[in-house]
């Protein structure tokens, strides 16, 4: 540890008798004395300690330089003592790198991958190291850019020497051990020490301990393992710097746990059938089958990392958990999870709490959520098929989808984040929900999304960040009807509001579907359209619709086409791109066309439903221009959505609109029969009608 002490004229005395005496092998150097610099403990790992005197800040001149006060070159003792700082500064700097290089003096094969974990901790700053008082806290200094989302080459390396290895052959209710490191007893087998152990066989009531030092590697080859433990973890790390568990290339292995556990004294813990205290890497090319009667499958209390392998897994809460992270980098996942899919739950600091896919197939059956995450969800590849009774995705403050193809059946939302939800990617398709995207911003930047709803398709409410705005809970009955913990065997709609300035529905790219029973487009504060593809098809009742929000709605850009009930419609209020809005009919299979003059359709879309409005807007609407809306025509290269922005339209009936960048004035929308609202309601403006 370096302790710099800064001395002025009047208290260099005071401030030098006040610093405690240097330790063993250290140096303290005083302003105006040239001292001798010892970091020979450096190369051992030991501890070093140096306390440097700097110069006053009066002695600083001009633009931060030294020079002004330093010693003449005429005097040599000035001289020397000032070139003897410049050296120790120099040293100081190198004692520095050879106690980050001299932190772990493993073998390659255990080095990690230093360059990621060096990056976040730079990126994160003090934001790594402290416990924050609330959660509210860890949200305003939350950033994604901070988080370390990489993989170590260890972690990717799935290798291991079989010759230098340890062997452990279970044998029904006892083990054979060849090799150093572990030992075996009544109640399993003990490892104590770094190093890699490849284990085989069968263990029907007992527990594969690791209790090895704060600095061991561990690595646990599963080649055919299969272990029962009755009342605790079937594999139990108790204690390591780090434990990999790998999966042998094409071997089968098997956990499994009874419904009670012994657990410590004044502790909840263990409470997993695969419980780690410290980082968990699970990977190769094998299969592994977790059983979790008691609570949950897989479990770290730091980070979660699976690079590959297949997973079977059922747990009466949840399947995969980690509480720092959980990163995902390919694998299959078959998960059947009473509680939570994915889950990580870290609060107390902006850099943990979140997980991260960045590939693999999974097939998730969720009681409750199917991933959730307290800072961040991230989805940016891979093959999801979930099924939730609560919420698909959750996060208590930001979600981010890059990629990946996600089908999704949910009891409450499809994807929720408290705060923010950004789509940059993907493929989406929510078959059954009750609303879709929600969040206090919602940023749509590209990826192509299909939302059915039972409530709202889009909605962007308020942040709630208390520690009450995600309960957690647990199902005897998955969504397809089955009980988790056996591997082989809604919300209410929030009320009227004032209008809120957090709240942003922001769609810049991407292709968006909606098919609401409640409102399609949902903001309690603003909604910005600036380009992409935007397809709504409202409710047919009059208490919601197409398109909803209590401040302002512009629209500067991409391709609109609405259709909803007249009860609540409401048009744009503004924006540089023409739009416009009518009371056309239509019934449900008939498609929506919007043409120019020249008879080329600049939109459509086919309605899953009767309608009785359609909102328009097109980067080929002018000021002033007028369309014809053609309602039951064909369109010529229409996709499965109805939709195409060019070609023509045969048959069908005809109305005339009016594009403009202004709302049109009048009272509000229409009722259900074609009465005109009550005023107050912003964007509520008058339905054209020809």
């Amino acid at each position: 540890m370096m302790r710099f002490v800064k001395h002025d004229d009047a208290s260099k005395k005071a401030s030098a008798e006040a610093v405690a005496a240097p330790a063993e092998g250290s140096a303290a150097i005083d302003e105006g004395t040239v001292g001798v610099l010892d970091i020979s403990g450096a190369a051992t790992g030991a501890d070093n300690n140096a306390a440097i005197s700097v110069w006053p800040a009066e002695t600083v001149g001009a633009g931060g330089s030294a020079c002004a006060t330093a010693p003449a070159c005429t005097d040599v003792r000035g001289l020397v003592r000032f070139a003897c700082g410049g050296v120790v500064m120099l040293a100081l700097c190198a004692m520095l790198l050879m106690n980050g290089c001299a932190a772990d003096q493993t073998s390659s094969a255990d080095t990690e991958n230093s360059t990621a974990s060096v990056t976040a901790a730079v990126a994160s700053g003090d934001a790594e190291e402290t416990e924050y008082a609330s959660f509210e806290d860890v949200a305003a200094d939350f950033d994604e850019s901070a988080l370390d989302l990489d993989y170590s080459k260890r972690d990717l390396d799935a290798s291991c020497d079989a010759s230098a290895a340890t062997a452990i052959t279970l044998e029904g209710d006892s083990a054979t051990i060849s090799g150093s490191g572990a030992t075996a007893s009544a109640e399993g087998v003990t490892i104590t020490a770094a190093g890699t152990y490849v284990v085989t066989g069968e263990l029907a009531d007992g527990q594969l301990l690791v209790a090895a030092g704060d600095d061991d590697k561990v690595q646990l080859v599963l080649a055919g393992a299969t272990i029962h433990n009755e009342d605790g973890p079937a594999i139990y790390v108790q204690n390591a710097d780090k434990c990999f568990v790998t999966l042998a290339d094409g071997t089968e292995n098997t956990l499994a746990d009874g419904a009670d556990y012994a657990l410590e004294a004044n502790s909840d813990e263990p409470y997993a059938t695969l419980f780690s205290r410290c980082d968990l890497t699970l990977n190769g090319g094998g299969t592994l089958n977790v059983t979790a009667a008691y609570r949950h499958a897989v479990c770290s209390k730091d980070d979660l990392t699976v690079v590959s392998g297949t997973y079977n897994i059922s747990a009466v809460e949840d399947g995969l958990r980690g509480r720092d992270s959980v990163k995902i980098r390919d694998g299959v996942f078959s998960i059947a999870a009473g509680g939570d899919g994915i889950k990580s739950n870290k609060d107390s600091k902006p850099t943990k709490g979140f997980v991260s896919i960045d590939g693999g197939t999974f097939d998730i059956q969720a009681g409750d959520d199917a991933v959730q995450a307290k800072t961040l969800v991230r989805v940016a590849g891979g093959t999801l098929a979930v099924a939730a009774n609560d919420d698909a995705f959750h996060s208590d403050l930001e979600m981010h989808l890059l990629g990946g193809m996600l089908a999704v059946d949910a009891g409450d939302d499809a994807f929720h984040a408290e705060t923010k939800l950004t789509v940059d990617g993907g493929t989406v398709d929510v078959t059954s929900c009750y609303e879709g995207y929600e969040a206090e911003k919602i940023y749509v930047n590209g990826g192509e999304t299909h939302i059915a709803a039972s409530d709202d398709g889009v909605n962007a409410s308020a942040a709630d960040l208390s520690d009450s705005s995600d309960t957690d809970t647990t199902s005897n009955t998955l969504p397809n009807g089955e009980a988790p913990g056996n591997l082989g065997a809604a919300g209410a709609g929030a009320g009227m509001t004032m209008g809120d300035e957090n709240c942003l529905i922001q769609i810049n790219g991407g292709y968006l579907v909606v098919d609401a029973a409640g409102d399609g487009v949902d903001s309690n504060g603003s909604v910005e359209v600036n380009g992409g593809v935007l397809l709504v098809a409202g409710p047919t009742t009059s208490g919601d619709g197409a398109f909803d929000y209590d401040l302002a709605a512009t629209v500067n850009g991409g391709t609109v086409l609405m259709v909803g009930s007249t009860g609540m419609a409401q048009s744009f209020t503004s924006g540089t791109q023409a739009f416009a809005m009518a009371a056309t009919s239509g019934t449900a299979g008939q498609t929506v066309a919007v043409v120019d003059a020249s008879g080329s359709v600049v939109a459509s879309f086919t309605a899953p439903k009767q309608f009785g409005m359609v909102l328009a807007s097109s980067p080929a609407f002018t000021e002033g221009g007028e369309y014809s809306l053609v309602v039951g025509g064909s369109v010529e290269g229409a996709n499965a959505d109805g939709y195409a922005d060019s070609g023509t339209v045969s048959g069908g009936s005809e109305t005339v609109i009016t594009a403009s960048c202004t709302a049109s004035s009048g009272l509000g929308g229409l009722s259900q029969g074609d009465d005109p609202m009550a005023a107050g309601r912003a964007g509520d403006v008058r339905v054209q009608r020809r």
